[in-house]
């Protein structure tokens, strides 16, 4: 079977080319055996340069679902018994997702060769995430992978859950928006056109509003380049001003200190870090290295802060209860509980229990959010199209009850 790779030579050169082997393993030992250290290897003609980075951007396509099944197919066989490098082994075997079979391949050679499996999964850390690898490190240095790959398992379910949840709650008002541009864009380019046309065959001048609306749809539609160069332009502006961090950083405050969604998106936060935290410190992740670890997973500012702050506390030696106590985004009830699980030893455990309840209140509350959304995209998106139906339809009632 034929192999492409990209490689690089002792001297550091990068170097592409293609080799004959039996299977995948089989084809990196030889690269090895060269003296190459291979960075892309996939069976197939040989790539290009460009096409070799294709394939890289490829390969960090592994959704979470895929990441799922994986992690408790380990779990499982890990329980039965199956030794670690068969366990990977039969998942790749069984693996649906080409690209993540790809890495459990490498996985399982780096494992048979003799490197610890947290190693082998430091490789791929685009795929699986720090937090999932740093567990896994935890979990050889305690004996315990089993049970930490089950942990993980339920981490990542109610991740996955917590997303769909999300999606769910605002893909139905983003329809309605979509429906509301979409019969503006129809009226505006489509419908007063064709009544502009009956007005001047009447001869009556129509009502200042009918006349601005007509005069607003011609003139869009005669400067079409001008107004897409325009709207082009405030794309590219909003873009830059995200990308430059300060609209992020506003952004993260509203959605945190903000009226109407910010009871939901501190109910989710605080899900999110307190459980992963909590999932942490039960696989046996140093509390210092699991803050640092959190600090990079919950993307956002005010949370990198806090983070940030937790961090020096432990460094000099303090807990993390006067920090949180001090956060605004941080509920009373919440600081307490954790105070009560340092006092007793049990912070794992306890943040674990929090987020739990944290995430599903949540949830909740941004149901509910999405409910009082929902009506009122509905009657946004009436307002205007009665408006601009008003102002087509009016004037013509008015024509037909004139006397001829």
């Amino acid at each position: 079977m034929n192999f492409q790779y990209q490689a690089k030579d002792r001297k550091g050169e990068r170097t592409t080319g293609s080799i004959d082997a039996e299977s995948l393993a089989a084809a990196r030992a030889q690269l090895r055996e060269q003296g190459l250290f291979v960075l892309a290897l996939q069976p197939g003609l040989l790539l290009s340069v460009p096409q070799v980075h294709r394939a890289r951007l490829t390969k960090r396509r592994v959704g979470k679902n895929d990441v799922l099944m994986v992690t408790y197919q380990l779990a499982i066989m890990l329980q039965s018994g199956v030794d670690l490098s068969e366990a990977v082994r039969g998942s790749a075997e069984h693996c649906q997702n080409a690209s993540l079979k790809t890495v459990l391949e490498a996985i399982h050679e780096d494992v048979t060769s003799g490197q610890p499996m947290s190693e082998a999964m430091r490789k791929h850390v685009h795929v699986f995430g720090e937090a999932y690898v740093a567990s896994i490190s935890a979990a050889e240095a305690s004996g315990t992978m089993a049970d930490v790959l089950k942990r993980l398992a339920e981490l990542t379910q109610n991740e996955i859950r917590l997303r769909n949840t999300i999606v769910g709650v605002i893909t139905y008002p983003a329809i309605l928006f979509s429906l509301a541009i979409a019969v503006g864009i129809a009226l505006v380019g489509f419908v007063l056109p064709q009544f502009a046309t009956v007005f001047e065959n009447l001869g009556n001048p129509p009502p200042p509003l009918t006349q601005f609306l007509i005069g607003g749809a011609s003139w869009i539609r005669h400067h079409l380049l001008i107004v897409g160069g325009v709207a082009v332009g405030c794309l590219l502006v909003l873009w830059q001003v995200y990308h430059s961090g300060w609209l992020k950083r506003v952004g993260d405050r509203f959605v945190l200190t903000g009226p109407i969604i910010s009871k939901a998106a501190q109910a989710l936060f605080i899900g999110r870090a307190f459980r992963l935290l909590g999932n942490m410190l039960e696989s046996g992740v140093p509390l210092l290295d699991a803050i640092r670890l959190c600090r990079k997973a919950v993307p956002n500012q005010l949370y990198y802060v806090m983070f940030e702050t937790l961090e020096q506390d432990v460094i000099n030696g303090k807990g993390i209860t006067d920090t949180l106590a001090r956060t605004p985004f941080i509920p009373p009830g919440a600081t307490q509980m954790v105070a009560t699980a340092e006092r007793s030893g049990k912070l794992g455990q306890v943040l674990q229990t929090v987020g739990q309840f944290y995430e599903d209140d949540g949830e909740r509350l941004a149901r509910q959010l999405a409910k009082l959304i929902e009506p009122a995209v509905i009657v946004t998106m009436g307002g205007v199209v009665s408006v601009v139906v008003a102002a087509i339809m009016l004037p013509l009632l008015d024509l037909s009850t004139i006397p001829q």
